[in-house]
Order: C-alpha cells, then structure tokens, then sequence
C-alpha cells in the first residue's frame, strides 16, 4: 500500500513520512512547492493528478488541509487525509470541507466543532503528537544550561493588526473600537471578549485596510470575521501576550534566567532576557529543550482548545513543560504530574521560581510526561490512527 503524501515544507512533514513508512506503507512523495514559491493552480491540479494516476495510492496526505487537493481527490477518486498542525487555518471552512473523499484530523477542538457538521463523521478531533523514536535517538546532554527558555516566535512578523495602525493604512478612528477589545481581552483567556463584540464595521476596516486579507467564496462560515478575529487580532494578542510574560520573568527572577530562541524581531524585550537565536527544529531544539531546566509553552491566542506541538516536543524530550491551561489539556494528558500549569504571569513567574528551587519535583515530573506520551501519543501511533480510519472507510 501506498501514501502519496503532498509536502509544502512543514517542519512536521518529515517524522509522519517516517510513521507512515513504520506503519507499513511505501510513501511517494510531491514536493514542487517545497522548491517553487508560487504555482499556478492549473498546474498544481496536474501535478496531482498525475501523481494519482503514477502511484495509484491508497489515499493522499498532507500536512494541513488545502481544498484544491479534495477538489482533485474527487475527480480521481481517491482519498484524501490531512491533519492539521495549525491553528487557524481558514481553508477548512472552504465549501470544500464537505467532499465525500476528504478525511480531516484537527488538533484544536474548539476548531473541530467549529465545522464537524459540514462533514459528519469524516472530520475527527486528533491530538497532536510526538516523534519520540526520532528524540530518543538524539544524544543527552550532560547538564543545564538554560533555567527557563522559550523556543518561538513573538509573533511581531506575523502582527498583521499593528502593520496597518503603523502604517496609517488603517484610520485611528477604525482602531479604536478593536483596540478596546483588545485590552478587555489582554488579561482573560482564549478570543471570547473579541469575537462577542467585533462588528461588521471592524471587519471592513480591516479588509478595506489590507489588500492581502484572506478571503474565498462561500465559505461555511462568515470567514471574513474569522479572518479579522484570528489573523489580525488574535496575532497581535498573542505578540502583546509574549512580549509581556518574557518581560515580567525577566524582572522577578535572577538576571541570566530567562532565555528566548527565536527568530523574531525582540528590539521590544527588556535586556535581560537572554536572546539567542532560531534553532533548527528537528536536531536543535531538541538540545536546548533537555539543556532547560523549565521550557515555557506561551500558547497562540488562535489555539483556543488545542494542545500546541511545542508541548508534545517538551514531553516526547523528557523534559519539564510549563504551560498556560486549555480545556482539553486534562482529558487528553490524564496522568497526573507531567506538567505543570499557569493561569496568569504572576502565577508563571512564583511556579518558576519553585521549580529552579526544586530540581526533584520538575524532573519526576519530566519523567512522567516522557512514560505517557511514549506510550499513548507518538507521531507513529496518530499515523497509524489515520491509516486505520481509511482502511476501515474502505473495507467498510
């Protein structure tokens, strides 16, 4: 059997490449956009299909949902399984997501009940996962050398919201009224506050504002709001919400303590957080997580009810993560002590430093996570969960 997996360079590609070849399956792989950066949508349907007709696979995969892909999927007949690592990610509300061939795995699940309905029984909720044989495979290092890191963007390359304000491209009197609802949200959890109280004025602006606002054709949703919610007010929090608990850790705790890995613009930063920069995903942030005595998990405002990558990365290194709550975290990660959790900066900062203070309690910790997800929440086994779904579709 075989997998034709669609690559656009996801740094998750390469460990589900690696599960779907340990699950059994021989795995074809279509990477032009991996080496162009702008196809045209013709050509990019024939290259599917002609990769459809080559390797006849048992389904098509990819790393996050692209509706062209469903679109050829159903002329051809075959499959198509994607996951998503990423949230949010507008094109699931495309009137695509209803195709009959489409098997969709989202990570988020305020995300999935957000369009379950549009493909009853083909859409699933999936925690995310980690590569735990490729991470076991990496040498240990000795000793510490970071007492608490973040590995990540600030999100300032991404503050869509803040670019237009700066620009004058958005008016000062459009920016008002979304500047109040940013600061009534900034202290209160999730994007509930701005999604009650943006109106259909705000969403114009914006739209008005940016050429490049995303947008599509009868999308299930009002995706114009969903657009202006997420990827320009909800980038800008979490930019606010970074910048903010890095500072407050580097004022309370010791000077040296508090390490940032990113490539991000941090001219915003108090000096004495420690800036390094980005490290390579698959071999060098695994060295620096397991040289960090707590790795911070300051979690995107868009991931409402979703457990981030970074926290499966942490556990699957055996290392000890400190995260900001979500709903669904204590039903999927049922065993107790394997993290821990804050529900305000005042609270990060005092469980800090307890945990610099406690080496034992973090690394029993540590261990905990590293047993629990070895054994129920590797990238082979979410594989094998994706696998197992489109065999029994089609033995039915």
């Amino acid at each position: 059997m075989k997998v034709l997996f669609y690559r656009y360079n996801s740094i998750c590609e390469p460990d589900y490449i690696e599960a779907f070849k340990k699950a059994g399956l021989e795995v074809a792989e279509i990477t032009e956009e991996m080496r162009r950066k702008e196809i045209p949508a013709e050509e990019r349907a024939r290259i599917l299909f002609e990769g459809i007709a080559q390797h006849r696979p048992l389904f098509v995969f990819s790393i996050d949902y692209f509706p062209f892909i469903s679109i050829v999927c159903e002329r051809a007949k075959v499959t198509y399984a994607a996951l998503s690592v990423d949230c949010p990610v507008a094109e699931i509300y495309d009137p695509a997501i209803g195709k009959s061939v489409n098997r969709l795995f989202l990570f988020d699940m305020d995300q999935y009940d957000s369009v379950k309905d549009e493909n009853p029984g083909n859409i699933r909720y999936m925690p995310l996962g980690a590569a735990v044989e490729r991470l076991d495979s990496l040498p240990f290092p000795e000793m510490y050398e970071y007492p608490v890191s973040f590995i990540g963007s600030l999100y300032n390359e991404k503050d869509r919201y803040a670019k237009l304000k700066e620009t004058g491209a958005l008016s000062k009197a459009a920016a008002e009224h979304m500047d109040d609802l940013i600061a009534a949200q900034a202290d209160k959890p999730g994007l509930g506050i701005i999604e009650d109280g943006i109106t259909a004025e705000d969403v114009w602006a914006l739209k008005a504002a940016d050429p490049d606002f995303y947008t599509a054709k009868d999308a299930v949703c009002d995706l114009e709001k969903f657009v202006a919610i997420n990827n320009y007010l909800g980038n800008h929090l979490t930019h606010l919400d970074r910048v903010k608990a890095l500072n407050l850790l580097a004022a309370k705790l010791p000077e040296g303590s508090v390490h940032l890995f990113t490539r991000s613009d941090t001219s915003m930063l108090d000096k004495r957080v420690v800036v390094h920069g980005g490290v390579e995903t698959l071999k060098e942030m695994p060295d620096v997580i397991r040289k960090s005595c707590i790795n911070l998990n300051l979690t995107s405002r868009t991931i409402t009810n979703g457990i981030p990558q970074r926290v499966w990365d942490i556990l699957g290194c055996g290392a000890f993560a400190l995260t900001d709550k979500v709903p669904v975290l204590d039903p999927v990660l049922k065993a107790p002590g394997m993290l821990d959790v804050f529900s305000s900066y005042e609270e990060l900062a005092d469980k800090c430093a307890y945990y610099l203070e406690n080496a034992e309690m973090r690394e029993e910790a540590a261990a905990n996570g590293y047993r629990a997800v070895a054994a129920s929440h590797t990238v082979l086994l979410r594989a094998l969960e994706i696998v197992k779904c489109v065999l029994s579709d089609k033995l039915g």
